[in-house]
């Protein structure tokens, strides 16, 4: 009994045209048994000439007739050499270029809540300073309740104090202080440190550029300050430097910006900060 594989392939069916035998089938007969004859009128030599003709008529009847697990043998023979001839290794390429479309974008977190999380410190730390002063000593506390907890009974008895009148203020001249000694001078809070010089780095977009390194140079071309550009393209530098005229020098480390050497004349306040822009084009 014919066995058939479930679900079976019937698109792969081909219907019989030729007798019993398909179209494929019927071509490789007639092209293999051609090819036989002539191999056996080409060799002149003896019983070799009809061993070689068997041998090209066999490979026909082999293609026509003989399946390997139930498929043909022209499949078997197509996978093979797809094999032999594909490569057995392959490498992935690591460094692949950007997709064009995600170059030049930068997410930038909102300046907003970083300043306002740097006034919530400072009040923070003023609220702290304030009330340190006036707050009960922890020790003191912690005492009291361990000489409870060792003798009960003594709480229960009147203190000496609490019999004893009390005293009567005495006054005393308007020009002598009276110590206070209950409040304690307020603790200064100090400011925000502001700084000397400022500036962004952006480029032809009005996008900020972080990571750009700035060079603050002096007339005889000497490095005075290196400055770094941060996620927002702001550079600042808190130390003052000698008013005149510098050499600012803008570099990107990895070579996507180029920007124009520019001297800038610098005051005792520079309240204006300084904007330097990348020279591309495109």
């Amino acid at each position: 009994m014919e066995q058939h594989a479930i679900p079976r392939q019937i698109t792969s069916f081909e219907f019989k045209l030729i007798g019993f035998l398909t179209l494929k089938q019927f071509i490789y007969v007639v092209v293999f048994s051609a090819l036989g004859y002539v191999t056996y009128m080409i060799v002149p030599i003896p019983f070799i000439n009809i061993l070689f003709g068997v041998l090209v008529g066999g490979i026909g009847l082999a293609l026509a007739f003989l399946p390997i697990n139930d498929r043909p043998l022209e499949v078997w023979i197509k996978n093979i050499i797809k094999r032999l001839t594909s490569p057995t290794q392959y490498f992935f390429l690591k460094q692949n270029p950007p997709v064009s479309f995600l170059n030049n974008l930068y997410f930038l977190s909102d300046p907003h809540q970083i300043t306002s999380h740097i006034e919530s410190q400072e009040k923070l730390a003023s609220y702290l300073s304030k009330t340190s002063s006036t707050r009960p000593s922890a020790v003191n506390n912690k005492n009291s309740i361990n000489s409870l907890l060792q003798k009960p009974s003594d709480a229960l008895r009147p203190k000496a104090s609490s019999v004893v009148s009390q005293p009567v203020a005495i006054p005393q001249s308007s020009t002598t202080p009276v110590p206070n000694e209950s409040l304690s001078p307020a603790v200064p809070v100090p400011g925000p440190k502001t700084a000397f010089l400022t500036g962004i780095v952006k480029n032809h977009k009005l996008i900020p550029l972080p990571g750009i390194l700035v060079y603050v140079k002096d007339q005889n071309g000497k490095t005075l300050r290196l400055l770094k550009s941060n996620p927002h393209g702001v550079f600042a530098t808190f130390n003052p430097l000698i008013g005149g005229e510098y050499t600012f020098e803008a570099k990107d480390p990895n070579g996507n910006y180029f920007f124009d050497t520019m001297k800038i004349s610098v005051e005792n306040q520079n309240l204006k900060p300084i904007e330097i822009f990348s020279k591309e084009l495109l």
